[in-house]
């Protein structure tokens, strides 16, 4: 390539054809431009014109350089320009290629590129008036973006050349602003113009003249900061661009405007202009929008933009969004603002968003003087809505959504301004299932919902306390109203709980919408008492949508009526004389609210039924009524009079005079019209009290030895498969299962052998192995029937769905506790199909496995009290010990040991085996020998003196025992014991001097003393708590961990109470009825919110806080725009600890390594990686280096300029961040030196780091140019690997990163 000193030699003959020449070439490439031709042209351009070189000497020599230019040497420059313009439009995809054209462009002179200036600003006017003119030109979009990216590229260029950028350059790419299609290209190059005006030193501007002036008097115009008048670059030209756009743009999550926004504000302030623009309430609603709805970039601009405005505010500004005047006061609050939104929506740690919630309060809140908060609600509803985004993790939305509740509930502040928030933003997050799901919490006593409960309550704070005509009800949301909104007898809050209902319909958790209209209708119920002015009524098109919400279905059958209930409430409340208006609508809804005044069940009577000529009762009448109305009798709301009419006559009815064909096919029609109707609750429960009907049992057994019943018409099969129909109903469906647990337990004592001819045996173990319970969900309608009986008190639970699940736990249990003794053989084959399990478990067993469960013991418990026999006893203690040495659940061994002390003290002779275990107990586990001790303190009450004394020695022996688990349960055990001897007068133990002392000693210990806190440590009499009411309700369910009690005292007292058939005798006894009780109350509402402290304030931590230097986009060649902050190369390839990796691949990216380098590249998906990595292996260049190829990878990095550092600890080592050489004497030896290599670290820099234990190995070592290690003056020397890395590159910054 030609230079300038050779060009600048040629006459003007010579330099005219050469420049003909290169322009040929340039013209002659088919595509693109040829950037030797054009240098040259541009040179011999301006040869003549000085050189920009540094623009210091430019200034100086302007003068000079001008007086040298000669327009009149006949060069077709405007050809060259012209031509390099039309051939942009083939390189605009590359920036790599634009950038060197600009380079070449701009590097010879202020003459060169005024013209240059000149004709792009020519073009540019052109195009604007093309494009405005034609919308769809794709030539003229294509030539807009070519010009566009050469002028980003000219500005990417380092100080050295001359810039065209001038307020004519800047009006013209902002007049492009909101051209479809050019958008990217446009904010792309006012990005750069920004990034280049903020550098204030040593530019040099080209700025042409009008067009049409001799070329002579183009001149470059400078200052001693690179401009001559800031302010005329930038000035609001920019923003009326931006203002011009559709509002939609604000809302998008990929455009740039936020970003150019941003970069225009900060100039605009730091050349020191006041601009009217920021006293707009259109410039603060849309960067309210990008606040709500952009992405972390764009709202990290938003509050860069609010920063930076308060810095060109005139002198205050007063809009519904900003209120601010220039005082500290105004200042400090809108920081705290702008901080407060970057920890609570950009950073998300939950540990700082919770401490920053008194701050939150206090600055969004009014404090006791009552003194507005500072900030406005559009902004404060700004922040909340942010943080409300379904794009934020739960854990935040849940801690904000629960102060919001807390703030509005308390009235800490006025919320006439939230309106529109609380419906655009709250509810949604506020109506979500799991919300409602997890604080549900079910008692026999109350059954609620914690957040509906407060959900609740803050629709009628918004129903109640909101003005009549707030000035401003801010909305995230550029289509709705925000000012004048009419909230006049609370009509905008009672039309957005309507409007955001219907709208929602299907996507809402409907349970919720039942909240939602108590809270309103309590709201409302309070603003009604407050007012004594009348209020202005509602228009019919909006009764018609309140009305509308009485057409929703889809509610389960309370949850329905309770629905009909609150929209007529609803009605009333909205318009008293809504019946004069004769709306159909409101018609139907008061025709439901009047059906529901009358009793749940509209069944008739049962009928008579006349006897048969014979004199006897008969199914046959019923028959014909079905054959003759094809079915109709039995269909819809005539199922259940059916079903009770048949009730009726089988009570009437002898067994012997029943035809078992027509049961069955009566049986039949019935069970076909209820599986139709898929079970529903009218049906399915009216089916097993007549199935399983005693009259029924005894047909059934009656016929079960005939072998002529066809198999069609066999009423065995049709009861068993109704058997197991019901059961799998009863998990989903808790409705069916108290009455059907309550009719099969009526069937077993009718006719105990039943029991082996349908599956009894299956179906109890399968209750007792899962035991059906309600699902979450039906408990809503728990709930609602708790609402629904406020307004209706005949139109509770039991009226709709009959009794409760624990009816069901307390018929079977009573079934169990009463088993026939003709079917003895069944219950020993439930037991040991319960016992099986639990004895073949594997170690290690698992604390709590889902399989089991506390029912499956206490039934175990109560079988094998009349199950096992003498002659069995030995087996079931060995597969009880087995299963309780494997067993370390408390609650379970609790049990297991009851039921082994049950057996040995049904079968005395057997106790014997515990004193011998106890005597030989090597080998055993310590857990073993503990139950062994456990078990002979629960049997000595009922047990010989001289079991008793060989008991205690071997207690006296295990108290001192090495076994912390032996000794603890010895020394529990001995006391309790020796008191026992002293009771009964064995006087051979109570005189024991031995004992005496032992008994002394362990009284003395704290532990003895204290009340018993675990089921360790909670006393068990075997025989006076073996009740229903001592296992079912016994303490051991209160202590340590709680645990539900499935049935309670007063179930089996109904039970018994509600009998219809002779019971056989209870094997064990009821018990009394306890009266400790542990606590049940469901959590109350209020626990849920977080509530704060207003005048508690905490310094707010700003983790990875906003730089705004950081905002701005890099310059630069493109190829160094993307390039990692530090010339750094971390080789962790001998580190095998994915934890440790982890932790430097995060201190690698935190401090913007190039790259990091690892062993087995697999380590990365590694769960312990990921633990401490924090997702830094998303922004990090990790590559895969073997260990063995370490060496040969630093003699290459070697070769491209890095210098190889290995933090280690060697006899050369310098100490980092020591940069001299010299020496230094070791500790305690004054005539022994060191010479110590450099401590600092190089710029271009490849650090090593050893393995956890052997350090840098010596192949390494080998290739390492020198060794740094880390001083320290502790006892310990050294470090773990993450906490010498983040040292060192800390110190690596410190000394090349100011």
């Amino acid at each position: 390539m030609a230079t300038a000193a050779v060009l600048a030699l040629l006459d003007d003959s010579t330099r005219k054809i050469a420049f003909e020449s290169s322009l040929t070439r340039l013209k002659a490439v088919p595509r693109g431009i040829d950037t030797d031709a054009l240098d040259i042209c541009v040179r011999l351009f301006s040869s003549r014109d000085a050189p920009v070189s540094e623009a210091a000497s430019i200034s100086q020599n302007s003068t000079a350089s001008h007086s040298t230019l000669n327009p009149d040497d006949d060069l077709p420059r405007e050809e060259l320009w012209d031509t390099v313009l039309d051939r942009l439009v083939d390189e605009h995809t590359s920036a790599e290629r634009l950038y060197k054209i600009a380079q070449i462009c701009l590097n010879n002179g202020s003459f060169a590129a005024a013209r240059l200036n000149t004709k792009i600003n020519i073009r540019l006017t052109n195009l604007i008036n093309d494009i405005s003119f034609d919308q769809e030109s794709l030539q003229g979009l294509e030539s807009a973006k070519a010009y566009l990216a050469f002028l980003k590229c000219s500005f990417w260029l380092p100080r050295t050349h001359c810039y065209i950028a001038n307020p004519e350059s800047l009006r013209l790419i902002s007049a492009l602003i909101g051209v479809n299609g050019l958008a990217d290209a446009v904010h792309d190059t006012l990005s750069a113009f920004f990034s280049l005006l903020r550098n204030k030193k040593g530019l040099a501007f080209a700025r042409p003249d009008t067009f049409g002036q001799p070329a002579e008097q183009y001149s470059l115009y400078l200052s001693h900061d690179g401009l001559e008048s800031r302010a005329s670059i930038v000035n609001q030209s920019v923003w009326s661009h931006l203002n011009a756009l559709d509002i939609e743009c604000f809302t998008s999550r990929s455009g740039k405007i936020f970003r150019t926004w941003f970069q225009w504000i900060t100039q605009a302030a730091s050349d020191g202009l006041r601009l009217e623009c920021v006293e707009d309430e259109q410039y603060w609603k849309k960067l309210r929008l990008g606040l709500v709805h952009g992405h972390a970039d764009q709202r990290k601009y938003c509050l860069g933009i609010i920063r930076q405005s308060f810095l060109v505010t005139p002198v205050h500004i007063d809009t519904p969004t900003m209120a601010y005047d220039a005082s500290n006061t105004n200042r400090e609050k809108y920081d705290q603002y702008t901080t407060l939104y970057e920890t609570i929506v950009l950073h998300r740690y939950t540990g700082q968003v919770e401490a920053s919630l008194p701050t939150l309060t206090a600055l969004l809140g009014s404090p006791a003087n009552g003194i507005a908060s500072k900030i406005t609600p559009a902004m404060a509803t700004t922040l909340l809505a942010a943080a409300l985004d379904p794009l934020v993790q739960e854990s935040i939305r849940k801690m904000i959504g629960r102060w919001y509740m807390d703030f509005v509930i308390e009235r800490r502040g006025d919320i006439s301004g939230h309106i529109n928030f609380v419906f655009e933003k709250f509810l949604p997050w506020a109506t979500e299932g799991s919300l409602f799901t997890s604080t549900f919490t079910a008692t026999r006593s109350q059954t609620a919902c914690a957040h509906g409960a407060v959900l609740a309550t803050v629709i009628a704070r918004f129903a109640c306390n909101t003005k009549d005509n707030p000035a401003f009800v801010p909305s995230v949301f550029h289509t709705e109203p925000e000012a004048e909104v009419d909230n006049r007898n609370g009509r905008a809050v009672i039309l957005g709980v309507v409007r955001f209902i219907m709208d929602a319909r299907g996507r809402i958790f409907q349970p919720a919408i039942m909240y939602l209209l108590d809270g309103l209708i309590k709201g409302l119920q309070e603003r009604r008492a407050a007012t004594t002015s009348s209020q202005p009524k509602m228009t019919s098109s909006e009764l018609a949508e309140i009305l509308s919400l009485a057409r929703l279905t889809g509610f389960p059958e309370i949850a329905g009526d309770l629905h009909s209930v609150y929209c007529r409430k609803l009605c009333d409340l909205v318009e008293p004389d809504l019946e004069s208006m004769e709306i159909p609508t409101d018609k139907s809804s008061r025709a439901k609210y009047q059906d529901l005044e009358n009793q749940v069940d509209h069944s008739t009577s049962p009928e008579f039924f006349e006897p048969n000529d014979g004199g006897l009762l008969s199914l046959r009448p019923f028959l014909d009524e079905l054959r003759e109305s094809k079915h109709n009798c039995i269909q819809g709301p005539a199922f259940a009079p059916a079903c009770k009419r048949l009730v009726k006559l089988l009570n009437q009815m002898e067994f012997t005079s029943v035809d078992q064909n027509d049961l069955h096919t009566v049986l039949s029609a019935l069970w076909e019209e209820a599986e139709i109707r898929d079970f529903v609750r009218p049906f399915a429960v009216h089916l097993p009290p007549l199935l399983f009907h005693p009259t029924c049992i005894q047909v059934c057994v009656k016929h079960d030895q005939k072998a002529d019943v066809p198999a069609d018409a066999c009423l065995n099969d049709l009861l068993a498969k109704a058997m197991r129909r019901l059961h799998k109903l009863s998990k989903g469906r808790s409705y069916v299962l108290a009455v059907f647990a309550r009719s099969l337990r009526r069937a077993a004592f009718t006719n105990p052998s039943i029991i082996s001819i349908l599956p009894f045996e299956n179906l109890l173990l399968d209750f007792v192995n899962d035991p059906p319970t309600i699902r979450s969900e039906f408990l809503f309608e728990v709930a609602a029937a708790g609402q629904l009986e406020q307004f209706l008190p005949h139109r509770t639970y039991t009226s709709y769905y009959g009794l409760r699940e624990w009816h069901a736990y307390a018929a079977v249990v009573d079934l169990i506790r009463r088993f026939p003794e003709e079917e003895m053989d069944a219950a020993k084959r439930i037991l040991d199909c319960l016992l099986e399990p639990w004895e073949s478990q594997k170690p290690p067993v698992p604390v709590k496995s889902p399989w089991k469960k506390t029912l499956q013991l206490q039934v175990m418990l109560l079988l094998s009290d009349f199950c096992i026999a003498e002659s069995d006893a030995d087996g079931y203690i060995d597969s009880l010990v087995k299963a309780l040495v494997l067993e370390s659940w408390p609650r379970y061994r609790y049990l297991l040991e009851w039921i082994l002390a049950r057996i040995y003290y049904r079968f005395p002779g057997k106790s014997s085996r515990i004193i011998d275990e106890l005597s030989d107990s090597e080998g055993y586990k310590p857990i073993h020998v503990a139950s062994l001790i456990k078990l002979g303190l629960l049997i000595a009450p009922y047990e010989s003196d001289g079991f008793v004394f060989k008991l205690m020695t071997q207690l006296n022996a295990y108290s001192a025992s090495p076994k912390v688990q032996i000794r603890h349960e010895a020394n529990f055990a001995f006391p309790l014991v020796f008191e026992l001897a002293i009771s009964k007068g064995w006087s051979r133990i109570a005189n024991d001097p031995a004992f005496v002392a032992m008994n002394a000693f362990i009284r003395r210990l704290e532990k003895f003393n204290a009340s018993p806190w675990t089921i360790r440590t909670l006393k068990l009499d075997i025989e006076q708590e073996f009740n229903l009411a001592g296992i079912f309700q016994g303490r051991y369910l209160s202590i340590e961990s709680p645990e539900e009690e499935l049935v309670r005292y007063e179930d089996f007292e109904a039970l018994e109470s509600d009998s219809h058939v002779a019971l056989p005798t209870a094997r064990i006894l009821l018990g009394e009825k306890p009266t400790n009780r542990y606590n049940e109350a469901p959590v109350a509402p209020r626990q849920l919110l977080t509530t704060t402290d207003q005048d508690t304030q905490t310094t707010l931590q700003t983790k990875a806080g906003i730089d705004l230097d950081n905002l701005h986009p890099a310059s630069g060649p493109p190829s160094m725009q993307h390039q990692r902050p530090a010339s750094v190369m971390m080789v962790a390839s001998l580190i095998d600890n994915p934890t440790n990796l982890g932790g430097l691949s995060r201190i690698s990216e935190s401090f913007g390594l190039e790259a990091m380098y690892i062993d087995d590249i697999k380590k990365v998906a590694h769960k312990d990686f990921k633990a401490t990595s924090v997702r830094s292996e998303k922004h990090l260049a990790i590559h895969e280096l073997k260990e063995t190829n370490v060496p040969l990878f630093l003699m290459d990095a070697k070769s491209k300029g890095y210098e190889v550092i290995g933090i280690e600890q060697t006899d050369r080592s310098g100490i980092l961040g020591h940069a001299s050489v010299g020496v230094f004497a070791e500790q305690g030896a004054e005539d022994k030196v060191h010479h110590q290599d450099i401590g600092s670290l190089p710029k271009r820099c490849c650090l090593v780091l050893g393995s956890e234990k052997e350090g840098i190995s010596v192949e390494v070592l080998a290739v390492v140019d020198r060794c740094v290690e880390i001083k320290t003056v502790g006892v310990t020397r050294s470090l773990n690997v993450q906490t010498a890395g983040g040292i060192a590159l800390y110190e690596w910054w410190r000394e090349w990163g100011r």
